[in-house]
């Protein structure tokens, strides 16, 4: 794919994050949020896929998910050469949707942890990301599916100069990918909807957001 934005730190691809497989080991970590409505249910085939592609061996793949789809999620990703690793969760402090389908008020989220092969020894990590940088408010403001950012994973699964990748960057707009930038990573994003590859390139040619802003 051809970059749609390019700043020597950050780049973004316009295209079906499933173009990328093929292309060999890459990042050192994949953190992403893939859409949850059920016709989307395809894209964790495809984030196997590019797991098993393009993540380096012993690095983390951290995913957020609706927790109706644990089931499915588990299934796609859980076996060989990924493997499952922990089940993290962080609180829905600003807004807590009604799941009325199953009658349930959900106050927290569910985000799987999972390793391309035998995990490489890591600081210390909490599974409850609590801190948030940045708010929901402005994330929901770019996209319905928006979340505020949870930079922990990101400081302590990587180190200063990774690679970072989102292959489903459009929830976020870009969230992932201007913490990176701030925190001193590299980051690639892939998102299949031009207006959100726009956000996410206004977005990094911001100055330095202030990471210290909790929801």
């Amino acid at each position: 794919m051809k970059p749609y934005y390019d700043d020597g730190s950050c780049t973004i691809y316009h295209g079906d994050a499933a173009e990328l497989v093929g292309g060999g080991g890459l990042a050192d970590l994949i953190f992403t949020d893939p859409p949850y409505p059920r016709e989307f249910d395809h894209v964790w085939d495809t984030l196997r896929d590019v797991t098993v592609d393009r993540l380096k061996p012993g690095k983390s793949l951290i995913t957020q998910l609706g927790h109706y789809q644990l089931p499915r999620v588990l299934g796609a990703l859980n076996g060989d050469p990924i493997r499952y690793r922990w089940a993290c969760m962080t609180e829905n402090t600003a807004n807590q949707p009604i799941m009325h389908g199953f009658g349930v008020k959900v106050c927290w989220k569910p985000i799987l942890w999972f390793t391309h092969g035998q995990a490489e020894k890591r600081p210390i990590m909490r599974d409850n990301f609590a801190i948030r940088r940045g708010s929901f408010a402005a994330a929901r403001a770019v996209h319905g599916w928006g979340q505020a950012m949870m930079s922990e994973p990101l400081t302590v699964l990587t180190d200063p100069g990774d690679t970072i990748l989102d292959p489903f960057m459009g929830s976020g707009s870009g969230t992932t990918l201007r913490a990176a930038k701030d925190l001193g990573r590299k980051a690639i994003g892939i998102e299949i909807e031009e207006r959100y590859c726009e956000i996410a390139a206004q977005r990094l040619g911001q100055e330095v957001f202030d990471l210290g802003a909790a929801a």
